[in-house]
């Protein structure tokens, strides 16, 4: 959301200027973020990972994708054994929620 805005203020004052100018006005864009946006931006990204993790409670039941229907499956066993062992290292992600640093202070 911030790049957004950023994009935006740029925009409105890059008219016929040369590339050389771009990381003045990207640094004079940023600058030009009230402290109020800010705020309503993270409010709003909090909010939605609010949502998110209340909405994940829905899933009561493990989630269990298929890798192959049973008419696919081999008929040679040692196959399948390889096959087993490849999926059977798969682990689910680390999930880390870390408190955000943001690039200015409110």
């Amino acid at each position: 959301m911030i790049w957004a805005s950023m994009k935006r203020k740029v925009a409105e004052v890059n008219i016929g200027k040369p590339a050389n100018q771009m990381p003045e006005m990207v640094q004079e864009a940023f600058n030009s973020i009230p402290v109020e946006e800010w705020r309503n931006h993270c409010a709003h990204v909090k909010k939605l990972e609010e949502e998110y993790r209340s909405k994940d409670g829905y899933l009561d039941a493990p989630f269990i994708v298929e890798l192959c229907s049973e008419s696919e499956e081999s008929s040679d066993e040692d196959s399948q054994d390889e096959s087993d062992e490849e999926f059977n290292s798969i682990e689910p992600l680390a999930i880390v929620h870390a408190k955000h640093n943001y690039s200015k202070k409110i």
